[in-house]
């Protein structure tokens, strides 16, 4: 058994990548965008996927009012119904791609089985939004959900949550000084937690038989398109593994995959917030308020889904 690391001391600063390096990543990156804005819209509509997993509306708030947000109401709510507990859910994508929309099973089933108000919320992506436009505009669109009255939901159960660059927006945007005590609860999954670590300590920390990890070859194009050249990369609303525990809700899930090589610094963040030391084989521990679990494998999603609603009504929305 052993402590984690010490995290590196900041500042670390992003250096400027030689200019064919940068030619080279942005062909690639505009390249593989093009293929996503032609087959996105296409795989996403309802065409392929049916209409079961619509939401019941979307909206969109004054600020940032390009960006639109899909609304879950549980289909057993009714006027007049005590207030919902609130899980606003941030999408993944590498800061670059995505929208709301590609979580919509994932809400739908959320919000209907568990009976919670799920809200899928829409940022602005990279490149053209960089570091830190996006957690400034999710910070927004929080303030104004919170605000909002015509929503139906408790506000002293509310938690936010996402996957894998959602994750690290939901770990990031709870920090802002506006928002203290008004999230009560962040559960996240395979969470981006930094931007320090090598790559290649994380991919090499990964089980000899986990497959080929896709992040190996778009991690430098994320990190390309997301942070501006001379950005202090412990900046603690990029890599959260740098954030105050104070600043973050009480109560933390997080759960991370041993095939994915994002587990290594969501592991390491999770241990360092309690002080916790590793113990070889364990996969679940719960300690001061935070909770971890590393999925082994392949797991079903629902039942993922099911373990993180579980300690949702058991943490933070009782």
């Amino acid at each position: 058994m052993a402590l984690p690391p010490p995290l590196p001391q900041g500042p670390i600063y992003l250096p400027t990548l030689p200019i064919w390096k940068r030619m080279t990543l942005w062909l690639k990156l505009h390249f593989i965008r093009t293929l996503a804005n032609i087959f996105g819209p296409i795989l996403l509509s309802t065409y392929v996927r049916g209409r079961a997993s619509l939401p019941t509306f979307t909206k969109t708030y004054p600020i940032h009012s390009s960006l639109t947000h899909r609304i879950f109401v549980p289909p057993t709510h009714k006027s007049g119904d005590p207030p919902l507990p609130l899980y606003l859910n941030v999408h993944g994508g590498g800061f670059v791609f995505g929208v709301p929309a590609i979580d919509d099973d994932f809400c739908s089933y959320f919000s209907s089985k568990h009976n919670i108000l799920v809200i899928s919320l829409d940022y602005s992506k990279a490149p053209k939004a960089k570091f830190p436009q996006p957690i400034n505009e999710l910070t927004d669109v929080v303030t104004s959900i919170l605000e909002d009255e015509s929503l139906p939901f408790d506000r002293s159960k509310v938690a936010m949550g996402g996957f894998s660059a959602g994750g690290c927006c939901s770990l990031a945007v709870p920090q802002a000084p506006s928002l203290q005590g008004k999230i009560q609860g962040v559960c996240v999954f395979y969470p981006v937690c930094g931007f320090v670590t090598p790559q290649s300590v994380a991919i090499a920390a990964r089980p000899s038989y986990a497959p080929k990890d896709a992040m190996e070859f778009l991690g430098p194009l994320f990190n390309y398109a997301y942070i501006p050249p001379g950005t202090d990369l412990s900046d603690p609303r990029l890599s959260v593994m740098y954030a105050d525990r104070k600043m973050l809700p009480e109560k933390i899930c997080m759960v991370g995959c041993e095939l994915d090589m994002l587990w290594y610094d969501a592991e390491f963040m999770a241990e360092r917030f309690v002080g916790k030391e590793r113990v070889e084989g364990e996969t679940v521990w719960e300690k001061d308020g935070v909770r971890w679990e590393k999925i082994m494998g392949v797991e079903h999603a629902r039942k993922m889904y099911d373990d993180a609603a579980e300690w949702l009504f058991r943490e933070v929305y009782h």
